[in-house]
């Protein structure tokens, strides 16, 4: 398998993480839940070093329908997907830029983790700048174990930049 192929968590592979399904294997859950939705294959190989049997199990799941193949990172950038917008709740009434803030999070949340989340439904409910900041550590923490670290920074960055910070 190609080192610079990106992987990434399928519907059906969100679910066993998530909802508990525990089809899989200990270990195959484990790098189900490494692959998050944007690591390369030489990444996953790099954080598993002593796992001889990665490139089988990585087919396995692709196999399986717990994850896919997205793109060569040297081929092109990775784009994200773009939002669903209509998914998006409509945000309370809210100032400047807590308001831009407030969308850009529920959007980023909505793409990755869905509107159906707890974390996304207490966001979609917040009214001031104080409860927009008291939970974001928590959005971070979901979209992290959801995504990736990596995703999870970026809608943190995104926010405080749109809140001026």
């Amino acid at each position: 398998m190609e080192m610079t192929i990106q992987l990434a968590r399928t519907v059906k592979g969100q679910e066993e993480i998530f909802n508990l399904g525990h089809t899989l294997r200990p270990k195959y859950r484990q790098l189900l839940f490494d692959i998050g939705n944007g690591t390369s294959f030489g990444e996953l190989c790099s954080r598993h070093p002593k796992c001889v049997a990665i490139e089988s199990m990585v087919n396995e799941l692709l196999q399986s329908g717990f994850i896919q193949t997205l793109r060569n990172m040297a081929s092109a950038p990775v784009a994200r997907p773009a939002p669903r917008v209509a998914s998006v709740a409509a945000p309370v009434q809210l100032t400047g830029d807590l308001s831009e803030a407030h969308a850009f999070v529920l959007e980023f949340m909505a793409t990755l983790v869905g509107t159906k989340s707890p974390a996304y439904k207490q966001m979609s409910e917040v009214k001031d700048v104080a409860g927009f900041k008291a939970l974001l550590p928590l959005c971070r923490k979901v979209i992290a174990a959801v995504a990736s670290p990596h995703q999870a920074a970026e809608m943190e960055a995104g926010a405080a930049q749109r809140l001026g910070e």
